[in-house]
């Protein structure tokens, strides 16, 4: 399995490069959009703040200003792509399946269309002065489901069917991939990782993996497509197998 080079794995929300100049207009739009409530938001703050006797305070109040602009240009940008995705998904309803990946194959289509969709506010997140949000809010907007009390700030995680659970650790540059390509097939699994799991550096789940509850997988491991790993266990290995005892 692979991801071929048009798809650019640089980000979170891969695009096939045939449907990216394409849709532009759509991306351009979206972010166009975001900052409208940040344009608003400054020309309140200039009304009612920079006066004469109000200019000390409105300097005192700048750097507060700042910050509060990112995250509302974070928001917008996440409400404004929920609002498209809604539209798209009222067109086609996103499905596991496995899918030729060419352009008239709905499977295929609309998931490239979902991440132009995606795309900005995932790439704001990601710029972020607190970056960690994309895995515990952002992601969350999306439809993945992330448990509570865990540890996944610095891992890469497909924004659709995503799966984990509570008090789950997952490792620095891990990667957990919804979606695959295999020839000229494309695979899109749901991800599950129950809860009580620990995943260790540089691994990688691919479509379909099931990691039951209380398992570890090893460092630089990585699963097989559709891999169900038991629970209680430890695995390791290229793919993964479960380790001896």
């Amino acid at each position: 399995m692979f991801q071929p080079a048009s798809l650019k794995g640089d980000s979170p929300t891969p695009i096939d490069e045939r449907l990216r100049n394409k849709y532009l207009f759509l991306y351009i739009m979206i972010i166009i959009l975001s900052f409208i409530p940040c344009i608003l938001f400054e020309w309140i703050y200039f009304i009612y703040l920079w006066k004469e006797d109000l200019y000390l305070l409105s300097i005192f109040l700048f750097p507060f200003n700042i910050l509060f602009l990112i995250h509302l240009l974070h928001l917008s940008a996440i409400l404004f792509s929920i609002l498209f995705l809604t539209l798209v998904k009222l067109i086609y309803l996103p499905k596991e399946g496995v899918f030729d990946r060419a352009i008239k194959d709905k499977g295929y289509f609309y998931w490239n269309l979902r991440n132009i969709i995606k795309k900005w506010p995932l790439f704001i997140t990601a710029s972020n002065p607190f970056p960690w949000l994309k895995n515990r809010f952002t992601l969350r907007f999306f439809g993945v489901k992330i448990g509570k009390k865990g540890i996944h700030d610095n891992c890469w995680i497909s924004s659709e069917f995503v799966l984990i659970g509570k008090n789950v650790i997952i490792g620095m540059n891990s990667t957990l991939l919804s979606f695959g390509i295999e020839q000229d097939k494309f695979i899109l699994k749901k991800i599950n990782v129950e809860d009580d799991v620990l995943i260790g550096a540089k691994c990688v789940l691919l479509p379909g993996t099931h990691i039951k509850r209380n398992t570890k997988l090893s460092a630089h491991s990585y699963t097989n497509f559709n891999d169900v790993l038991k629970e209680n266990s430890i695995y390791i290995g290229h793919p993964a197998r479960l380790k001896d005892n």
